[in-house]
């Protein structure tokens, strides 16, 4: 009877471990979902990440040109992100209509389009506008960075 007892705790607490690792889990990702879905800032720490993966390749002059760049862009880039998130709302939602209407559906979507090419040309005119003034010390710099990463994009080649 002794060894069962040791048996059935055994069971009991290995049970309960991974009881609580399951729950504790699914309450942790639960948690940090309506952190993010409640975080209006979103786009400020995406585009501060953005701003400082960039500036850590850059030094002096050339740092406080990008950092001045990033600034003059950053309220263009973030209107235009959040149009991009609300035109994709709105296509859910016109989505989940019961009768989906295709004019909503097409009109969100080139919402959306529109923002998206606005992001686009927004981070593509800070990028030039950096690298007309950037020192070629530091254009060295970044282009040895993007070289490492590019191997992503020879993949799809």
């Amino acid at each position: 009877m002794l060894e069962n007892k040791k048996i059935i705790y055994t069971a009991l607490i290995v049970s309960l471990a991974l009881n609580f690792f399951i729950i504790g889990g699914a309450g942790f990702y639960a948690l940090k979902w309506k952190n993010i879905r409640a975080d209006s800032n979103w786009i400020e720490k995406r585009l501060d990440r953005a701003e400082s993966r960039f500036l850590r390749y850059l030094e002096g002059d050339d740092k406080a040109l990008a950092q001045k760049v990033f600034s003059e862009r950053r309220a263009a880039l973030a209107k235009a992100a959040r149009e991009v998130r609300a035109a994709r709302r709105d296509f859910r939602e016109s989505l989940n209509a019961e009768t989906p209407d295709p004019l909503e559906i097409t009109a969100s979507l080139d919402r959306s389009q529109k923002a998206a090419a606005q992001v686009n040309e927004n981070f593509h005119g800070a990028l030039r506008d950096m690298a007309q003034g950037l020192s070629p010390e530091a254009r060295r710099n970044i282009a040895e960075h993007m070289k490492r990463h590019r191997h992503h994009d020879e993949a799809d080649d």
